[in-house]
């Protein structure tokens, strides 16, 4: 008789179940560099599993992440820079042991759409175009501010801090300067310039290699996730040769192996 009890409430919850499975939506969440690539790596995940997926963007940096979480927004999974990743680990709002650190991005040149293309494919073709500029739009270098040090950074290794300081105008987008035509160039993500601004802007081309600076992106799960099972899913997707091919289209690069 028990045995049937038990039967007939499995039987009862099974449909249960897979309504809630077929109901799960997966939250993704992602800002800084991921923008370009986040809306476009939803609906690859989405294809692939059959799990619905939608991706939402916007500042994950400093505080925001989490005043979005205490304010009730849901998110099943993250993408952040490996550093403030981090920093939501050791706050408890990330699950540690569902880290991992899989893509990073550089830095770009940009000109405004249709005007010249500076050759910037050496160290010193890209010194030189940056020399000959009237003036070029970089962010803002103090630490709060994480691509505005690495172009510092690039600066200093080009050995043009000084030359550059009296050209220098202090941007918050690859776009608006160039338009309102107060800059020549504009230093930027590399991601954010073949994603977001194309329409207005062309790429002249990444920063070469041996000057470039480096974000490294890292996904995780949050310990609140209301689909972790899905989430975790993703993550092995988004690390993944399918996941790695919708990505790198948008300027990421797999994170480089040891000893490279």
């Amino acid at each position: 008789m028990q045995k049937t009890l038990t039967a007939i409430a499995l039987t009862a919850l099974l449909p249960l179940l897979s309504a809630q499975a077929a109901n799960a939506e997966l939250k993704l969440y992602g800002g800084g560099h991921f923008q370009g690539s986040g809306k476009a790596v939803a609906e690859a995940f989405a294809k692939k599993s059959g799990t619905a997926a939608s991706y939402t963007p916007g500042n994950t940096g400093g505080g925001a992440f989490a005043r979005k979480v205490k304010a009730g927004e849901q998110m099943d999974v993250i993408v952040m820079t490996t550093d403030d990743m981090a920093n939501q680990v050791k706050a408890g709002l990330i699950r540690g042991d569902s880290v991992v650190n899989f893509a990073r991005d550089g830095m770009g040149i940009a000109v405004l759409k249709g005007a010249p293309k500076p050759d910037v494919s050496t160290p010193e073709k890209l010194k030189a175009a940056l020399l000959a500029a009237k003036a070029v739009g970089m962010q803002d270098p103090d630490p709060a501010h994480h691509s505005g040090v690495i172009v510092h950074q690039i600066l200093e290794k080009l050995g043009v801090v000084d030359e550059m300081a009296k050209k220098t105008v202090i941007i918050t987008d690859a776009t608006s300067a160039l338009e309102a035509g107060k800059v020549d160039l504009s230093i930027w993500s590399l991601p954010e310039i073949l994603g977001q601004a194309r329409a207005k802007v062309d790429l002249a081309g990444p920063v070469p290699m041996a000057v470039n600076g480096y974000t490294d992106e890292s996904v995780g799960i949050l310990t609140n996730a209301q689909n972790p099972k899905e989430a975790e899913d993703f993550v092995r997707f988004i690390t993944s040769a399918d996941g790695r091919a919708v990505w790198t289209k948008t300027g990421m690069e797999p994170m480089p192996k040891s000893g490279d």
